[in-house]
């Protein structure tokens, strides 16, 4: 008999009702819904005059990248940014009459793929670019190239007053066009201070260089936290990312846009165990009991994304009650003390972060940012995504 072959690789994400029993690991419930109300958000603060671009890099912050392009291109939206030309594939084939922009940096031998997709490029890369135009004039096509500005990151692009010379370079080669200037804030959370100032003065002093040149290019620096509290960085379009999964790029921007949370972070009970008093937990005992207790495994650990940095610190939330993390974070589990809370039972869910557990407060226990813990969501937890069909 014919060797069958392996069974066929189930998605990553679906659709689901209310009522998911059925899964056993770690889920990433993902809220449609929300989803739609905050990209509403941020066109209702920047007005109709301001363009869009949705950042979908880093598998769309953790929350799916091909479901949540195919979301915001069924609300309107034609403006995409990711970080790589894999990236790039995925909104190119969820969205393929968008724009897709690759601001991740690109070599001179990413061209022929470049062109391949379609996509515009942010670079200030001249070899790149004689290179995506060699390749596009072979396809008899011309590829939109952004230029990538230094304000004061000090990570990519040309210096300020090197813009007109660049743009020069894109002029003057067959296959391309120059249609946007670009930078990046480096106060990312929190856009205020001379900083940010100096950053913004950069750009409007390259716009005023460019003369009538100016009025073919679209200019865009705001990312969330500047949707949020500097109209005056909005410029030709913004570029929103974690406000868009429902997250404040800091705390102290709490009231300034109604956003609601896009991803709740849940794990299973797997056992309960009770313990006596003395008795050590996890990797290297570096939690013991002082009493009796209840030990509850959760199937869920870093290899899923949860922060080992949470060892001991951390806190979950099961049958609306808040409860610690004890021992260390495991590869593939984790393990609270759930004593105080009765009735916990084999199969229940333990909301690792989201409505009940904030994710901001949980990235501040983990000395990090929001951005991180979404981010950083693996293969591994299902992805459920509920809402509007």
């Amino acid at each position: 008999m014919d060797n069958p072959g392996p069974p066929p690789l189930q998605p990553h994400w679906r659709l689901i009702s209310d009522d998911v029993t059925h899964f056993t690991g770690p889920e990433a419930r993902i809220d449609l819904d929300a989803l739609s109300h905050n990209y509403s958000e941020v066109c209702r603060l920047v007005g109709p005059e301001v363009r869009v671009l949705a950042m979908v890099k880093a598998n769309a912050y953790g929350h799916g990248a091909a479901p949540v392009t195919a979301k915001f291109s069924e609300l309107g939206c034609m403006d995409f940014g990711v970080a790589s030309l894999e990236e790039a594939e995925t909104v190119t084939r969820v969205a393929p009459d968008a724009r897709c922009v690759v601001f991740g940096g690109i070599l001179p031998s990413d061209a022929p793929r470049i062109v391949d997709l379609g996509v515009g490029v942010a670079t200030s890369n001249a070899d790149a670019v004689r290179a995506i135009g060699e390749c596009a004039t072979e396809s008899g096509r011309s590829m939109a190239i952004h230029i990538k500005v230094d304000s004061g990151m000090s990570r990519l692009g040309v210096e300020p007053e090197s813009v007109d010379e660049f743009l020069g370079v894109i002029d003057a080669t067959a296959g391309v066009d120059a249609v946007g200037v670009c930078s990046h804030f480096a106060c990312a959370e929190s856009v205020t201070g001379e900083v940010t100032q100096g950053q913004l003065e950069a750009m409007r002093g390259v716009a005023d260089s460019l003369g009538e040149r100016r009025s073919r290019l679209t200019f865009h620096l705001a990312n969330s936290a500047a949707v949020m509290t500097r109209p005056d960085a909005y410029l030709d379009m913004v570029r929103p990312g974690i406000m868009l999964y429902g997250l404040l790029p800091d705390p102290a921007l709490s009231g300034r846009a109604n956003l609601k949370r896009v991803m709740t972070l849940t794990a299973p009970v797997i056992r309960i165990a009770t313990v006596g008093a003395g008795r050590g937990i996890s990797y290297g005992h570096t939690f013991r009991t002082q009493r009796d207790s209840r030990i509850a495994t959760l199937r869920c650990g870093y290899a899923d994304g949860y922060p080992r940095a949470l060892s001991n610190k951390g806190r979950v939330v099961i049958a609306g009650r808040t409860v610690p993390i004890v021992g260390r974070v495991c590869m593939d589990h984790m393990m609270v003390d759930v004593t105080d809370v009765p009735g916990v039972a084999v199969g229940d869910a333990a909301e690792l972060w989201g409505d009940a557990n904030p994710t901001e407060e949980i990235a501040g226990l983990a000395e990090t940012i929001p951005y991180e813990l979404v981010a950083r969501v693996g293969t591994r937890p299902q992805r459920n995504y509920a809402g509007e069909e």
